[in-house]
């Protein structure tokens, strides 16, 4: 064969891949600039040898090549080859006469080793997420329209289905009770969710699912959505969480046990504390109520709340370490006395700071007698200094101060 075209000889010179010509004994008859390069030889050296002790190098012709060739009907050839840590795809055209025999052929090399890392790297995701969806602890399921179309074994032990079979096909409301703890219909609620997962990419939520048998149990569930055979589908995984939310519970009951028993101990601390002063006789706990009202109706939440009512069941403890005498004076006391009456908020805060409060109830205490102009005791605190709690406290006991009788004056009211 002879290539005079110079037009076709410039552009097969160009090309990017390996390629070249062969007569019918596969001897090499013309080759391009990137065929020399890749078997480290040129023009000189190769043309006139059988292709194979050039490149690609092997034993014989490519198995392709030969069966073409051989089969004196085919006319193209194609098969990959691995030359050294390189794949190619070699493709090649067999040129005929009319009696059908092979004339030459034409063989190009196209380079496809990229391709193929990521053919492998892919390979390789997908068999780890094949472990992942197989072997979960979690139960994991596909959803297309709304319908699970497959499952992973755990989706099966979780519902009680003896088989694939039971599983796919139903519906996500199909797996739930009518109701959701919420109140919502579990259909339109899930429904919902899926929405949510489809415009965000994902979503979660606590959910009760129902199995097989009927029996409701609480679980996390987390939808991700994500395109599969260019259509929208979602991935669910559900954890049941049934073991933590009876320890929630379990923990639930013990807290508030542990409050039922704290706000004891506080009231016999208060009720001590009246022992000594019977004219104040349930004075702490009419504060500490009057104290929770105001502090209603500003809002605020149960916890911090419970820890005003605390401080104000105790906030007069300190009056443990006044003289008797002083506390049930019936008349108005002494410089010297009063004195010692100011020193009752400090020593409540010094019987208190140690107690390991979820509140910090002994500042309050020790603040409940600090005036915003900063004219009180025993601190002198002004303003923005003196906790809220504290100034509740103030404003609570001189409420019921001024409603009650005292040793050395009737109620102002």
């Amino acid at each position: 064969m002879e290539i005079k075209d110079s037009v076709f000889r410039s552009i097969f010179d160009q090309m990017p891949y390996p390629a070249f010509f062969h007569d019918d004994r596969f001897h090499l008859i013309y080759a391009n600039a990137a065929y020399y390069h890749a078997a480290g030889t040129n023009s000189a050296k190769a043309l006139g040898k059988v292709y194979w002790e050039v490149f690609p190098k092997g034993d014989g012709p490519l198995p392709s090549c030969k069966e073409a060739f051989l089969s004196r009907s085919a006319k193209t050839g194609q098969e990959q080859v691995i030359i050294g840590n390189k794949s190619y795809n070699s493709f090649s055209i067999i040129e005929r006469d009319r009696a059908n025999n092979a004339l030459y052929a034409y063989h190009v090399m196209s380079d496809i080793s990229k391709l193929k890392d990521t053919e492998k790297e892919l390979s390789e995701i997908e068999s780890q997420f094949s472990a992942l969806f197989s072997l979960s602890p979690d139960a994991i399921m596909l959803l297309d329209d709304d319908i699970f179309f497959d499952c992973n074994p755990a989706a099966l032990k979780m519902f009680g289905c003896a088989n694939r079979n039971e599983f796919i096909g139903k519906q996500p409301s199909e797996l739930s009770p009518q109701e959701q703890p919420n109140g919502l219909s579990s259909r339109i609620f899930a429904n919902e969710k899926i929405a949510e997962a489809h415009s965000k990419g994902s979503s979660f939520f606590e959910w009760s699912h129902r199995r097989m048998d009927g029996t409701i149990f609480p679980t996390e569930v987390t939808l991700v959505s994500f395109e599969k055979a260019q259509k929208k589908v979602l991935q669910a995984t559900v954890r049941d969480i049934t073991l933590r939310k009876d320890q929630e519970h379990v923990l639930a009951i013990t807290a508030e046990k542990l409050n039922m028993a704290l706000t004891g101990i506080v009231t016999t601390m208060s009720k001590t504390m009246e022992l000594r002063d019977p004219y104040t006789a349930g004075h702490q706990i009419r504060v500490s109520k009057i104290a929770c009202a105001i502090a209603k109706q500003l809002g605020w939440n149960e916890d911090r709340i419970r820890g005003l009512q605390m401080a104000g069941l105790v906030h007069d403890i300190g009056k443990i370490a006044i003289p008797a005498e002083i506390l049930t004076k019936p008349a108005a006391l002494t410089k010297f006395e009063e004195k010692l009456m100011e020193q009752h908020p400090e020593h409540a805060y010094e019987l208190l700071k140690e107690i390991d409060f979820p509140w910090p109830i002994a500042n309050f205490v020790r603040q409940h007698h600090e005036r915003i102009d900063g004219s009180g005791y025993p601190l002198g605190l002004k303003a923005e200094d003196i906790t809220f709690e504290a100034k509740i406290l103030a404003v609570a006991d001189t409420i019921e101060a001024m409603s009650t009788h005292r040793p050395y004056r009737p109620t102002h009211l």
